[in-house]
């Protein structure tokens, strides 16, 4: 099963830096997946094809990724082809980002609103509620 875009080599060799720009590489490739996220300058064509198999992850058994980045001009630049051999493992931080407040265990979260509240009319019961108005309206 292929996942992204369907990879046809002889479609991404047809793509030359110096002479294809964005309208012809959409009418060569279509769409990119994705663009870079701080340079709209790199379209990236990715495709993966994967074995599914019941009760397991999909395992990948081709990755390709087709790089192309324009100049200023919107002329192609550069053109590189990435596959499994490229690929790198990315471990993310663990650590935890400090917030203002205090730590509470899940006790003191369920009981801390206990006797919170004085226990008179619910809201909109002819009380002042939370959108003003009061017993006339």
């Amino acid at each position: 099963m292929v996942r992204g875009y369907v990879f046809d080599k002889e479609l991404a060799d047809a793509i030359q830096p110096g002479v294809d720009n964005r309208q012809s590489v959409i009418g060569t490739l279509g769409g990119p997946t994705m663009r870079a996220s701080f340079n709209d300058n790199i379209w990236y064509y990715v495709s993966t094809t994967v074995r599914v198999r019941p009760v397991f992850w999909p395992d990948a058994k081709e990755h390709r990724v087709l790089a192309i980045s324009f100049n200023d001009s919107g002329i192609v630049d550069d053109v590189r082809n990435y596959d499994m051999n490229d690929r790198r493992v990315v471990n993310p931080v663990g650590d935890k980002t400090p917030t203002r407040g205090r730590e509470m265990n899940v006790f003191q979260q369920i009981f801390m609103n206990v006797g919170r509240f004085s226990g008179s009319a619910p809201v909109g019961s002819g009380g002042v509620g939370p959108n003003g108005g009061g017993p006339n309206g």
